[in-house]
């Protein structure tokens, strides 16, 4: 089953939150613009959203957080070329996260479940899919560590936890959707959880009755050393995260316990100038290492990962799960996460628990394609860049693939025949691996080769070409984020490339196809003369064969 893009939109900006996101955004593309009269009014509007608001939700705060540093970069041009009112409004808003930080750390609640699943007004089947691919369970808002360099913008001091109940409820929910893996931690640390009498190693105990295998990540807050300790006597699945603050606390750890510790981002080279060391000018890897849902204390969100840069600090956009959600990406963590191609349309589940896959790209994955200049810088080792797709369709990598048909077919038939023959599979499977074959034989002959890169640059030219019209502030940003490298391929790209038609250009073996297709995306971002592109992708109407996994000539028969 095919799902059209705009099922799994929520529609735009809305919740707070995400209006407040907009505003950031039109915030920052002002100031690269240098357009210091407009920045001023949107920082006005920014403060007139905050001031409406009774209590900031964990995100709205975050990006309020985000919305202050970009001001910090910029405040010497934003003091020099506006109004003395901008200062007194950074001021006022400075205050105003300042009182929400003491209110709320000063009152810390429990959220119970009932409270939690009434706010969001999910039905049933919504709710099965949300435990089902619930991949992050944040226990708690706000975080004792408050390190610089969070990828998640964590909150400074604990304001909320889930009640101990609350959180037996959902594991059991979890469990009983056959969700095998959770990650209890977040924009949070688990260590920091209580209530009452109770702390994390209550959680770890019951959850040795589920079915539910579960990892812990903590940078072991002051004064939680005995958690930490009982923690690693009880053999719990657990890593510490180093930072420059506890590095020295945790050796001493070790020594008192004799005891090695897992450690993660122990050197300096892993450590992603994320959170308040953003610097909002360049493009960094994703931080985000897993597709699915996330559930904190204050709601249920969607995250598909991207680049880190100054249109997603976080590493990952969050969409809000609310009553209209009608798709859920299938939960794909870790190494399984980084086979996932971001340019391809998502597969998910719709509101029967069906397998299916979109037919487009979401606005994050088209910014993904957009931002993407192929350095293996931005792709880690396992994940496969845009320029490593495109590579694929290439002579070389068609003579390679021709020679591994034999080891190909016989993972073929480890997957379907292991257990059966071909006449006792199901119709669907034996038309998925006939198909699967056919695919594999048609990519080993040079002809379709060469048409399955057409259509795989049509689909994301197109994509592009759709997107740009209503995400004028969000090109804004790539352009500048983006201004160098359009500027080199612009100045050497040739008329072999400019004034020939695509097609030729795409099939020319001594063109390097990524950096033609970069030329495209650039003209299509700049608003160039695209007459070409739009009769190239006329030519070529692509869609996603999600069981080939391959992209092929659209059909127009629906």
């Amino acid at each position: 089953m095919i799902l059209l893009n705009n099922d799994i939109k929520i529609q735009a900006f809305t919740t707070k939150d995400c209006l407040l996101e907009q505003k950031k955004n039109e915030f920052l593309a002002s100031l690269y613009e240098k357009n210091f009269q407009a920045a001023e009014l949107i920082f006005m509007d920014i403060l007139k959203l905050a001031q409406n608001q009774s209590e900031f939700s964990e995100n709205f705060e975050k990006r309020l957080n985000q919305i202050q540093t970009i001001f910090k970069k910029f405040k010497h041009a934003l003091f020099k070329h506006c109004s003395s009112e901008i200062k007194k409004n950074h001021d006022c808003l400075k205050k105003m996260i300042l009182a929400s930080i003491k209110h709320s750390s000063d009152s810390i609640g429990h959220v119970n479940f009932q409270t939690w699943e009434t706010k969001l007004d999910l039905k049933p089947c919504q709710k099965n899919l949300l435990f089902q691919t619930a991949m992050t369970f944040q226990l708690t808002s706000g975080c004792s560590n408050f390190c610089r360099r969070c990828n998640e913008w964590a909150l400074p001091k604990v304001r909320r936890h889930f009640s101990f109940n609350a959180i037996l409820t959902i594991l059991n929910h979890m469990a009983d959707q056959k969700n095998d893996e959770i990650s209890l931690y977040g924009a949070s640390d688990p260590l920091d959880w209580t209530a009452g009498d109770k702390a994390l190693p209550d959680i770890i105990e019951y959850l040795k009755k589920l079915p539910l295998e579960y990892s812990l990540l903590t940078k072991v807050p002051k004064g939680k050393r005995h958690l930490l300790k009982l923690l690693l006597k009880n053999h719990s699945n657990l890593s510490v995260s180093i930072t420059s603050k506890n590095k020295k606390r945790i050796k001493q750890i070790e020594q008192e316990i004799d005891t090695p510790i897992s450690k993660q981002h122990d050197l300096e080279e892993l450590l992603i100038p994320a959170g308040l060391d953003e610097d909002f000018i360049s493009i960094k890897p994703s931080i985000t290492d897993g597709y699915g849902t996330e559930i904190t204390p204050d709601g249920a969100f969607i995250i598909i990962p991207c680049f880190t840069s100054a249109l997603y600090p976080f590493g990952h956009k969050k969409i809000p799960v609310t009553s209209n959600t009608r798709f859920f990406p299938v939960k794909k963590t870790g190494r399984q996460a980084l086979l996932v191609d971001y340019f391809k349309p998502l597969e998910g589940y719709d509101l029967n628990k069906s397998r299916c896959h979109l037919s487009a790209l979401l606005d994050v994955q088209i910014e993904s394609v957009i931002l993407d200049n192929g350095t293996d810088q931005l792709t880690p080792p396992g994940m496969r860049s845009l320029k490593e797709f495109l590579s694929i369709f290439e002579e070389k990598a068609r003579c390679q693939r021709k020679k591994m048909t034999p080891s190909i077919m016989k993972k073929l038939k480890q997957r379907f025949l292991a257990t059966t023959c071909f006449k006792k599979l199901s119709k669907k499977n034996k038309n998925l691996f006939l198909k699967k074959i056919a695919g594999h034989l048609k990519l080993c002959k040079q002809k379709h080769c060469v048409s399955a890169r057409l259509y795989a640059v049509s689909f994301f030219l197109e994509s592009i070409r759709q997107y740009i019209p209503t995400h004028s502030v969000n090109v804004k940003i790539m352009r500048f984020l983006l201004k160098n490298e359009i500027q080199y391929v612009f100045n050497l790209t040739d008329t072999l490339i400019a004034d020939q038609s695509l097609d030729k250009v795409l099939t020319d073996p001594d063109v390097d196809v990524f950096y033609a297709f970069r030329f495209y995306v650039f003209c299509l971002l700049t608003e160039s003369d695209d007459r070409a592109i739009l009769e190239f992708i006329q030519t070529y109407p692509a869609a996603y064969d999600p069981e080939a996994d391959i992209f092929v000539l659209r059909s127009f028969s629906n």
